[in-house]
């Protein structure tokens, strides 16, 4: 007597899509817990994603300190590079962080338009860096801004992760005065 039994296969297209959302899940691209970050998502739209920074404003202008604002990707291994550096030097970055508004934008590297709101204006990532007064030429990630209270910009910050490897370039950076 045989017996037959009946054998599921999974396509490898399944395959693929689970190993590629478990290693993104996995791999952090956000700044790390300890440093108290305000984590904003957009909400699912196939046509842009909004971040809503005015709580975090909000919460900026009653603590009398500067924003500063990272806007990372899931599937950014220099995000991800980024994330690492911050939980292996938090006791010498710590201070630095506590004097800012830490926001932390996350995203993907692909997907529909930026979209900043404030209150009830809502502004396009170029039209976001112009009121804030940014002169970076183009997005890339990891991105920074440093803003006061206001939305200006404090200083202008590199976008990459070459000026924010460091203790001591990260020190500067985030240095408001």
């Amino acid at each position: 007597m045989t017996i037959k039994r009946n054998r599921r296969w999974i396509s490898p297209w399944t395959l693929l899509f689970t190993i590629f959302f478990l290693v993104t899940s996995l791999a952090s691209a956000d700044i790390p817990a300890e440093y108290w970050p305000m984590v904003i998502e957009p909400p699912l739209s196939l046509t842009q994603r909004v971040f809503d920074l005015t709580e975090a404003v909000t919460k900026a202008k009653s603590e009398g300190k500067p924003l500063f604002i990272h806007l990372t990707a899931r599937d950014c291994p220099p995000c991800q590079e980024y994330g690492r550096f911050l939980k292996a030097k938090h006791a010498e970055l710590a201070g630095a962080f506590s004097k800012v508004v830490v926001v932390n934008l996350r995203t993907w590297l692909k997907g529909p338009k930026l979209v900043f709101r404030v209150g009830d204006k809502s502004y396009t990532f170029e039209q976001f860096k112009q009121l804030v007064g940014d002169k970076n030429e183009r997005l890339v990630y990891p991105y920074y801004w440093l803003l006061s209270p206001e939305l200006k910009q404090i200083k202008q910050l590199p976008w990459g992760t070459k000026h924010y490897m460091s203790v001591e370039g990260h020190l500067k950076i985030l240095d408001a005065e």
